[in-house]
């Protein structure tokens, strides 16, 4: 079983994932592979360590940069440095204990909703003059 860190990305275009690649190169960051449409109704375990192919296909309609085994201090790397470059803005999230029985369908689904009520809070606490 390879537990060799990886990043996968979930909903870009072609020209977004090479803006991606440049910049992650530049940090040295591990490799990087593509959730196809065809996997995402697969458990996290299933895509990190199998070649299956569920069948049914999901359309992407979120973007997402997926963690495994990569070190924190280069997520934050990535994360900051991305905030300063013209890629494009995903959801991060880490494959944890936890998620990596979940169908990605499952978990892209609960980061939407962890993502919508975070910018709800972040806008309301704007507009009460707490975001500084």
């Amino acid at each position: 079983m390879d537990t060799s860190p990886r990043i996968y990305y979930w909903g870009f275009t072609p020209e977004e994932l090479l803006l991606l690649d440049a910049f992650l190169q530049e940090l040295s960051a591990p490799q990087s592979l593509v959730i196809e449409p065809e996997h995402a109704h697969l458990t996290v375990h299933e895509i990190l360590f199998s070649e299956k192919k569920a069948g049914e296909e999901l359309v992407p309609d979120e973007k997402v940069m997926l963690f495994f085994n990569v070190p924190a201090e280069l997520i934050q790397q990535i994360m900051k440095g991305a905030k300063t470059r013209d890629v494009p803005r995903p959801i991060y999230a880490m494959v944890t204990k936890e998620n990596i029985a979940w169908k990605f369908s499952d978990l892209v689904d609960h980061l939407k909703k962890e993502h919508e009520f975070m910018q709800r809070r972040f806008s309301g606490r704007k507009e009460n003059g707490e975001g500084h």
